[in-house]
């Protein structure tokens, strides 16, 4: 159920009601923070069990933090605290995520692989920028005098942006 709007006309209607969703909403936005994440009010309205304790009954807690680390952000800052963690399973569903979805139009592959490419950043997982070489434009030169095979030579002297 996306739509709210009965919930929120019963919160209008009732200040018990308001007072407890106010309280809910607090804890949830707090617990939230603790965790990195910034939450806005209406995201607590996505959370079943806490609509329910603020109609009056009791908070299951168990339910309320299984919903909440589901929410959207926080799932994906805990997430992205497994993968800084070192957690390989972690870091290899976050890769099968993010590779799943190929298929798109040929318009839009550029975009695609730009937003895949950062949202791994975001989540730590994507490889890191290709190490400078220090050489001087002379050294990578001499350097290239001396490979044997033209297609190694020039497959290198592309990748330091010698040729085009």
């Amino acid at each position: 159920m996306s739509d709210h709007t009965n919930f929120l006309n019963i919160v209008d209607g009732s200040e018990a009601v308001r007072e407890r969703w106010a309280a809910l909403v607090k804890r949830t936005v707090t617990e939230a923070a603790q965790h990195g994440v910034q939450l806005e009010a209406d995201d607590v309205l996505n959370l079943r069990s806490a609509r329910i304790a603020a109609l009056g009954a009791p908070l299951d807690e168990d339910e309320y933090a299984a919903e909440l680390l589901n929410l959207p952000a926080l799932s994906t800052a805990a997430r992205k605290k497994q993968i800084a963690e070192g957690d390989e399973e972690a870091r290899a569903a976050a890769v099968a995520d993010l590779n799943r979805g190929k298929d798109v139009h040929h318009s839009h592959r550029t975009a695609h692989a730009a937003r895949t490419l950062s949202e791994a950043r975001e989540l730590g997982i994507a490889t890191p920028l290709p190490e400078q070489d220090e050489r001087s434009r002379n050294e990578r030169l001499e350097a290239l005098k001396d490979i044997k095979d033209p297609a190694e030579r020039l497959s290198l002297a592309r990748r330091w942006g010698l040729i085009e």
